[in-house]
């Protein structure tokens, strides 16, 4: 089977879903081929150690004349003759306009990663038209997958076809080395009773990082904030200078764990949230995860039992939940840890979500060749 992986900008968490998906499915038997298309700029590095990958790059800027861009690849992407594409994200997704003057020979797979038609940001009008599109492209659409029960719960609610639908989670494998390579303790003066948070991920408004910063005063409550990312979109400020604020740049993927291992608590502030690999990269490592109630961010992160949860865009709730953070010993934040690991691997399997996907991928193309 020849699968090809359609992304607009890869980068974030969509990378992260990218690296692990594709890794899987290079491993399979079932897959002969894998193409993966993607943008040259606001992009990740994907390489593979598999003469089955091939990664073609395009150039791109998001706007009508990106849109157009996007459209002119069909033809490039119907001469790999794929058996199955999977596009992820909205405005990848617009490929499918395509689909209506020209009907394709292959399955069609679509993924938002996260609905355009909720986030916070969008007038009600906007919200209507998005919904509005991504209905008609459904129509030329074979399967959508969607990344938590809440995705699926609100692609209902805006009239999006029941029966092209289903939940696969994100998911992570179990098998990163834990690096201590790097000197995060260097970066971030520990002293006396001081906690460490760590957030990780872009500086756009969605993840909150904005809020976050402007709304708490790290100093008075004792605590330093480690950032990791940078700007995407450029919706937000990337330079908030503030006590105990560091900024860490973008750091390779590879070395995320060691980081992770280092803070008392990975800290995730979305102010809309598809599903939150963070909190599972967190997880994976027995870290504790504070979290807005954004998304699908509460389906991963049990209030009081694996991390704390606050209301998204709430001053006195994310300081409401920073107190009782600071309340809890080290070894009631262990077993927090704890709990969220042990949900991550019963929840979360790597292994059987990636091969539900190939089940799904199979299923698709039994259709086609019958």
């Amino acid at each position: 089977m020849k699968i090809l992986h359609l992304a607009e900008y890869a980068s974030g968490g969509v990378a992260t879903y990218l690296r692990n998906t594709i890794q899987y499915q290079l491993n399979s038997e079932d897959i002969d081929e894998l193409i993966l298309f993607n943008t040259k700029d606001r992009s990740e590095e994907f390489t593979f150690k598999s003469n089955k990958f091939k990664n073609i790059v395009y150039t791109y800027k998001r706007g009508i004349t990106g849109v157009l861009r996007i459209l002119k690849l069909r033809k490039i992407i119907d001469g790999y003759n794929p058996d199955v594409i999977h596009i992820h994200s909205t405005f990848a997704g617009l490929i499918r306009i395509t689909y209506f003057l020209k009907k394709p020979e292959y399955k069609v797979v679509y993924c938002s990663h996260g609905w355009s038609f909720i986030q916070q940001n969008k007038t009600q009008v906007k919200k209507y038209i998005y919904s509005l599109t991504e209905r008609i492209l459904a129509i030329k659409t074979d399967l959508i997958v969607n990344i938590s029960q809440n995705e699926q719960r609100l692609a209902k609610q805006y009239k999006l076809p029941v029966k092209k639908m289903k939940t696969i989670y994100n998911s992570i494998p179990d098998n990163r080395k834990e690096l201590s390579s790097n000197n995060l303790e260097s970066v971030v003066e520990r002293k006396g009773n001081v906690r460490s948070l760590l957030f990780i991920g872009r500086f756009d408004k969605a993840k909150g990082l904005e809020f976050l910063i402007n709304n708490l005063d790290f100093k008075s409550n004792s605590i330093v904030l480690s950032v990791i990312g940078e700007s995407i979109l450029n919706d937000s400020d990337s330079d908030l200078k503030k006590p105990n604020v560091n900024y860490l740049g973008w750091i390779d993927n590879g070395k995320l764990d060691s980081y992770i291992m280092q803070s008392d608590a990975v800290i995730i502030p979305s102010l809309w949230e598809g599903f939150g690999l963070v909190a599972l990269e967190a997880m994976r490592k027995k870290k504790a995860v504070i979290a807005s109630n954004a998304g699908g961010l509460p389906e991963i992160v049990e209030d009081g039992k694996n991390g704390l949860i606050f209301e998204l865009g709430s001053k006195e709730s994310l300081q409401k939940a920073i107190d009782r953070f600071n309340k809890l010993t080290l070894s009631e934040l262990a077993v927090m840890g704890e709990n969220g690991y042990q949900k991550y691997r019963n929840k979360y399997n790597f292994n059987l979500l990636n091969q539900k996907l190939l089940d799904e991928y199979m299923v698709l193309e039994e259709k086609n060749n019958g």
